[in-house]
């Protein structure tokens, strides 16, 4: 009988601990979950993901019926090709990216104790046909000619006109892309003001991404930005980028309030919010 409560007892705490455990799959909101993680870093490790870029929330009225309201869609395949040692003594992996079968760039990054770092890049990803229209985009007192070029501008730090494919970049220091450990709540710079103005990345939770290639449970990363050096992070750029294990899983960037020129002259005709969203459709690793 005495056996018998004592096999009871051990088949409770066993189904309790089963409960728990699948409560905290299906809702991984603790601060330190997935605290070992790194990012995948292998050669032969591939991403596929389908990128759209959108527009929106166009005015005035009259500016709808025309190019400006447009949802265009691009293929993307990042693929880590090779190890390469940077500095004599950094052992980088080397990401190709390309978009629609046409070679973008290149990205050095590595895995140190303290994080993701990225290092360099070999051309600026900006060798993408440009549209073909004499409207301009105006952000950040530059003129653009799409959405790609802008991500380009904020992501890189580079102006838009710069292609050099062959030159290897230097991000001096080498910007820290992760903050190990990874955790719920943790926030560190990635750009400093100056450089050339500042970011900082934070962790805001734990959620559930469901995309083409499937279901993962991800860290929500914000990117936070503090283009126009008033000490005050901007609320025109919405940047969150979904992060688990397997990689980068799913990318939303939105611009707000983006100034819309004339045809024949600069000035301002409109204004119009756009997307850029990246989801994964195929994993590799």
């Amino acid at each position: 009988m005495k056996s018998h409560s004592v096999l009871n007892l051990l088949l409770s705490i066993l189904t309790i601990f089963l409960i728990m455990s699948c409560d905290k799959d299906e809702n991984p909101t603790g601060p330190n979950v997935n605290n070992g993680f790194i990012y995948p870093l292998k050669v032969g490790n591939q991403w596929e993901y389908k990128r759209t870029f959108s527009t929106f929330n166009i005015r005035p009225d009259t500016l709808k019926n025309k190019q400006f309201a447009d949802t265009t869609t691009s293929s993307i395949i990042i693929k880590i090709i090779k190890k390469e040692t940077l500095y004599d003594s950094v052992d980088t992996f080397v990401f190709q990216e390309i978009l629609n079968e046409t070679f973008i760039d290149y990205s050095y990054y590595a895995n140190l104790d303290s994080g993701l770092y990225f290092y360099a890049y070999r051309g600026p990803g900006l060798v993408i046909p440009k549209t073909s229209r004499n409207n301009k985009i105006l952000f950040n007192g530059r003129y653009f000619n799409n959405i790609r070029e802008i991500t380009s501008y904020i992501t890189k730090a580079i102006p838009q006109d710069y292609i050099l494919m062959d030159s290897l970049i230097y991000e001096i220091p080498s910007l820290q892309s992760l903050k190990y450990p990874i955790k719920i709540g943790s926030q560190w710079t990635y750009r400093y003001p100056g450089k050339p103005w500042h970011i900082d990345k934070k962790i805001l939770n734990y959620e559930k991404v469901k995309v083409t290639a499937g279901s993962f449970n991800c860290f929500k990363i914000q990117w936070l930005y503090d283009i126009n050096h008033d000490g005050i992070w901007d609320n025109d750029i919405i940047f969150y980028d979904y992060v688990c294990e397997k990689g980068l899983i799913k990318r939303s960037i939105i611009f707000k309030d983006l100034i819309i020129s004339g045809e024949q002259n600069p000035e301002p005709i409109g204004l119009m919010d756009c997307k850029d969203e990246s989801i994964l459709t195929k994993l590799t690793i």
